[in-house]
């Protein structure tokens, strides 16, 4: 328990847990964290008070300040002395403004509270990260690890930086020969990559994984703790699915391979390394992903890791899963290699050296299931050694029992035991896709029977309802609790105009092509003498390539419903694959589609290991956002230290609808990277490039403009540079809608474009150069654009900005060649700067607490404590102090209030000396 004085100024928090033995102090306004003595007391009355359970930190959304605070919990596991709890209810309190009415920051709020309130746990004496065999703090299971930020700058005592896991925790207890034994299950999800299962995938550039969890089993018997530990994540290469549609590979093989070994390494705290596959080998989508997981284990040659698939589905008959058992029992020999850990009055006799890791596609059903076998595998091997007997029959074999569906033939460990596992599957099921366990009566009864099948039925319905309407909201919620939503601050802005000092820049070169392609395959594959020639211009073979498509399929209902593109997308794939190899060595990063619209990026082989951060997005567009046939695909990523974003578009056609156009542009600005997992979206790039179809089209009817393009032509045939030629693409340029509607759209206005001096790009009749002779005449306009933007302080310098003969498509391509700088971060120099910022702020505070205390008058405090009864479910009490007390205090406590201060601005600058803090990183590693 603890008092919370809450007063016009500050928040005074005190345990009255006896190891916990300094109380702490929140100023309202500075927000500065004090720690001070447990027994230093205000003279003030006490306002009220309020039961809590535990502090979880202090969250941040829209430039307010809250803090987190535990109302209502559960007793669910006692492990020893450690008790663990789960978080029923949690409330927040405004540290500065407490009349909030923002509706932004109430629905934050909420969001949160939802989230906060189902999965996660804590415990006030031990430290819930870490299963027993390891000692050395692990912060990927943290999930307040942000709220907790100002905690660890200000150096609070350990004791006030309790972490909070979010997962699943269970115990069960039951008798063996007369002897208790008590099973304790926990789950803990990492952080890093946290959210729910479409937005979050595979593996990120720093070797986390989506979905990542460790299970940890502790079998207590006396004073004995046995515990066995295996892992599950997400197939460790770069991919993503868009609800039902098929699986994309979103990296090349040579791309991943440097996560894939990072992901590995990182595992290696666990020692040997066992991977589980249990994808189907008949299911296209899912052998996609095996084949390549397969390639790049066998690529890293990794000494500590071992792979095997294991076809979870095709040993599954008539609902039971017995014919898994002979795999698990083949596991005999290498589980007893891995041991467990042992401990014996309090002293370790044996540790883990090995773990499994399973995965099946969404790391939740599949192997959930086959986690709850191996691990009654072990915990019968550990029953054994301890000899007691858990299986009537030893020859059925312990699985045998857990595949039992009559519940009186079953001792009553087992039946709690799948139970517990069953609640695990549906627990972590939910946390990740919104849904409980679509086979969790497998493992509860035995079998999936008829009604089994019923409620998994509705569980797959509810995951998609999930993706289509909660699943935003969810993955915003949580990337605020992980990532923090405030950035802006005085530091960071401070920091940012300070960039000349710890960046150099380096130059590197742009091509980016669009072309609606009208559902055509072209006809001549050989680019050389057009969107690919860049010697006519003079200029080297660019660093970047960027081919944006548009119609690659035709934009029919069965196409848009099904969005069945990957034959195609595979054939512009070893055309621009065929076409780079006669220039240099390129290799693809990146890829997104949506119905017709594909964008493909390149990089120079030499150039990809300056290539990190890679994100991709689709922005539907099309009937109000629901339908793919209209809208942008988007890829964005850092080089060297430099973000940029590509966005290809193909927006709403039709002369008459330029208004759609623009509101096309708004959704797709607003939208892109909602769910970043680096929080960057397109208006914080350094370098943004917008284009593709953008059908903006020409004020004019279709026989003025025709007419004026016969006169322009004929002027050229005379004289390429024929003044009267100008004046009529001039004036045509002046009816374009693009052109005229920038100054009144707050996107556009930011973009710039080069000179247009090329003829309209659309509509052509196919294979001709003549414009649109059909009974539509549609009026020649320029609707394939490019547009780029750039920070302030950067550079952006366009070469050329033309169009290509390319006669397969009514539409002609459009090509443009930039060159940019990209800035790399000196790392020491960066952490000098920010070493001099503290120091001249504290220096700064120094002098202004120097002439405070001059100005302070010292009053007697009057020292109040009133101890309550402890209740082991409720460690603080708020209490209020009335708001017209005086502010003084002693000298002597102003003294040790100062020297506090000092140390912790002396912490909060060794904090920022120090490189790879868990704060700094979090955002580049969060996925």
């Amino acid at each position: 328990m603890s008092l919370l004085y809450v007063k016009s100024y500050s928040y005074q928090i005190k345990s009255e847990l006896p190891q916990i033995t300094t109380q702490l102090k929140i100023h309202r306004n500075s927000q500065i964290i004090e720690e001070c003595p447990k027994n230093q007391n205000v003279n003030e009355k006490l306002k009220g008070d309020k039961r809590v359970s535990y502090i979880l930190g202090i969250f941040k959304t829209f430039n307010k300040s809250f803090l987190v605070l535990v109302e209502e919990c559960t007793k669910v596991a006692t492990i020893k002395e450690q008790i663990i709890y789960q978080i029923d209810q949690v409330s927040y309190y405004a540290i500065e403004d407490q009349n909030i009415q923002n509706k932004d920051i109430l629905e934050s709020l909420g969001n949160q509270k939802k989230l906060l309130q189902q999965g996660f746990y804590f415990s006030i004496n031990g430290d819930i990260t870490l299963a027993r065999h390891f000692n050395k703090f692990e912060n990927s299971f943290v999930w307040n690890q942000k709220l907790l930020s100002g905690f660890r700058e200000n150096k609070l005592s350990s004791s006030w930086q309790l972490p909070m896991i979010q997962g699943y925790v269970e115990q069960i207890e039951s008798y063996i020969d007369k002897q208790l034994i008590t099973v304790v299950l926990i789950s803990r999800r990492s952080r890093f990559m946290g959210g729910t299962r479409y937005y979050s995938r595979g593996i990120n550039d720093d070797g986390h994984v989506a979905n990542f969890i460790e299970t940890e089993q502790i079998l207590i018997k006396g004073e004995i703790i046995i515990s066995f530990v295996a892992i599950r994540g997400s197939v460790p290469i770069f991919w993503n699915q868009d609800g039902v549609s098929s699986i994309k590979l979103t990296r090349s093989k040579e791309l991943t391979q440097a996560a894939f070994v990072k992901h590995f390494n990182l595992l290696r705290r666990y020692g040997q390394i066992y991977c589980v596959n249990l994808m189907q080998n008949n299911k296209q989508i899912e052998q996609l992903l095996t084949e390549n997981f397969y390639y790049q284990y066998q690529q890293s040659q990794l000494d500590h890791v071992k792979y095997q698939q294991i076809d979870f589905h095709a040993h599954i008959k008539n609902g039971k899963s017995t014919g898994l058992n002979l795999y698990i029992q083949q596991f005999k020999n290498t589980l007893e290699q891995y041991s467990q850990y042992y401990e014996k009055d309090h002293q370790i006799v044996n540790q883990q050296k090995g773990v499994f890791r399973i995965n099946c596609l969404d790391c939740l059903d599949r192997t959930n299931l086959f986690m709850s076998k191996l691990f009654l595998f072990s915990l019968n091997l550990s029953l054994k050694d301890e000899r007691l007997q858990l299986n009537y029959n030893d020859n059925d074999g312990i699985l045998n029992q857990f595949d039992e569906s009559n519940k009186k033939l079953l001792h009553d460990l087992i039946i709690k035991y799948k139970n517990m596992w069953a609640n695990n599957g549906d627990q972590l099921s939910f946390l990740y896709s919104g849904s409980g366990s679509t086979i969790s009566e497998m493992a509860r009864e035995g079998k999936r029977g008829f009604m089994g099948m019923l409620k998994d039925g509705y569980n797959n319905i509810e995951r998609f309802y999930n993706r289509q309407f909660e699943d935003d909201t969810k993955q915003n919620t949580i990337n605020q609790l992980l990532i923090g939503s405030d950035v802006n601050t005085h530091f960071d802005k401070w920091i940012i105009e300070q960039e000349k000092q710890y960046c150099v820049n380096h130059e590197i070169s742009v091509l980016l092509v669009t072309w609606n392609v009208g559902g055509n395959h072209p006809i001549t594959t050989d680019f050389s003498n057009n969107i690919l020639n860049l010697q006519d211009n003079k200029l080297s073979n660019p660093d970047i390539i960027v081919f944006g498509l548009q119609e690659i399929v035709d934009l029919n209902p069965q196409n848009i419903v099904i969005m069945s593109n990957e034959k195609t997308i595979q054939l512009w794939n070893n055309i621009f694959q065929q076409n780079l190899e006669k220039l240099e060595s390129y290799a693809k990063i990146a890829e997104s589609d949506l119905v017709g619209l594909y964008i493909s990026i390149f990089v120079k082989t030499s150039q990809i290991s300056r290539v990190t951060k890679i994100e991709t997005d689709v922005v539907k567009t099309g009937l109000r956002g629901t339908l793919g046939n209209k809208g942008s695909v988007l890829v964005k990523f850092k080089f060297d230290d430099s973000l940029i974003g590509f966005n290809c578009c193909h927006m709403t056609s039709g002369n008459k609808k330029n208004q759609y156009r623009l509101q096309d542009i708004e959704e797709i600005h607003s939208k892109a990277f909602q769910n970043s997992k680096y929080k960057t979206n397109l208006n914080n790039l350094d370098y943004s490039f917008f284009f593709g179809d953008m059908n903006f089209r020409i004020d004019l009817s279709y026989q003025d403009t025709v007419d004026k393009i016969k006169s322009y032509l004929s002027y050229i045939s005379k004289d390429q540079n024929h003044p009267q030629a100008k004046q009529i693409l001039y004036y045509l340029i002046n009816q374009d809608q693009l052109i005229k509607s920038r100054a009144q759209n707050q996107n556009l206005q930011y973009y710039q474009e080069g000179v247009i001096d090329f003829l309209p790009t659309y509509k052509y009749d196919k294979n001709s150069q003549i414009y649109d002779t059909s009974k539509k005449q549609r009026t020649p306009s320029w609707c394939d654009r490019i547009l780029a933007r750039h920070k302030e302080g950067t550079k952006l310098e366009q070469k050329f900005y033309k169009r290509n003969e390319c006669l397969d498509s009514d539409h002609r391509p459009v090509s443009s060649y930039y060159v940019i700088e990209v800035k790399k971060i000196d790392k020491d120099k960066l952490n000098q700067i920010k070493a001099q910022y503290c120091l001249s702020k504290m220096q700064q505070s120094k002098q202004n607490q120097q002439i405070s205390n001059e100005q302070t008058k010292p009053q007697q405090q009057q020292q109040y404590f009133d101890q309550g009864k402890q209740d082991e479910n409720s460690q603080f009490i708020i209490q209020q102090q009335s708001d017209n007390q005086n502010i003084g205090q002693q000298q002597q406590q102003q003294k040790e209030i100062n020297d506090q201060t000092q140390q912790n601005q002396e912490y909060s600058l060794q904090t920022i000396l120090t490189k790879n803090q868990p704060d700094q990183i979090t955002q580049e590693q969060l996925q």
